[in-house]
């Protein structure tokens, strides 16, 4: 099943309903990936699932990485996926933990200030990255060549038509990323390049 903004609200309701069933504690995630672009309204394209990165605390201003699901909310995921035929082959997998390591080294400075708070329900709110902060993301994604996916995130770069200052601080963090094969830093010029910012892309 392929979720776009027109069947991405529903489920989501579905699954604030479903955490009440559960008798969930409340959540707060932080969200990136297709679904925080079509939340937004950047670009039309469709998403396959809904990516956290983690856990949103609001006193402490700051993301946790949270491992696994608590129990109660892998069966709130799963009970949403039980009652829609067209999500079976992704299971509990339409929501997931997928880009939770890139916590652990760090998100864009003060990403925090441009994160956008959307309430589903009384036990679901998404907090979702902002444009310079899925830029940053979607060009690290898009130059891992260890990824299968990187001529979606190449897609979505050309979609927010990056600024030079906006595509300048997305490198810089890009670049502080661990790269220990020596792999990202070429296939980062190269799309920089693609970008339309050759000058910047020398300097790297």
């Amino acid at each position: 099943m392929s979720l776009a903004i027109h069947n991405l609200h529903p489920l989501l309701k579905e699954l604030n309903d479903a955490l009440l069933l559960e008798d969930a504690a409340p959540v707060d995630w932080i969200v990136c990936g297709g679904t925080a672009l079509a939340l937004q309204g950047f670009g039309t394209r469709t998403t396959r699932d809904v990516d956290v990165l983690g856990n949103w605390m609001r006193q402490e201003l700051q993301i946790v990485a949270i491992g696994t699901f608590p129990p109660a909310v892998e069966r709130a995921i799963a009970r949403v996926a039980q009652a829609h035929s067209e999500l079976l082959d992704m299971g509990s997998r339409w929501v997931n933990l997928g880009p939770q390591e890139i916590v652990k080294h760090g998100l864009p400075e003060r990403f925090a200030e441009r994160l956008t708070a959307m309430r589903i329900g009384d036990r679901l709110t998404l907090h979702l990255l902002g444009r310079l902060d899925l830029i940053a993301l979607k060009l690290y994604a898009a130059a891992d060549d260890m990824g299968s996916r990187q001529q979606i995130h190449f897609d979505d770069l050309r979609i927010f038509k990056p600024t030079a200052d906006e595509m300048n601080r997305a490198i810089q963090w890009v670049q502080r990323m661990p790269d220990p094969h020596h792999r990202i830093r070429p296939s980062l010029r190269n799309i920089v390049k693609e970008l339309g910012h050759e000058d910047l892309a020398y300097y790297i």
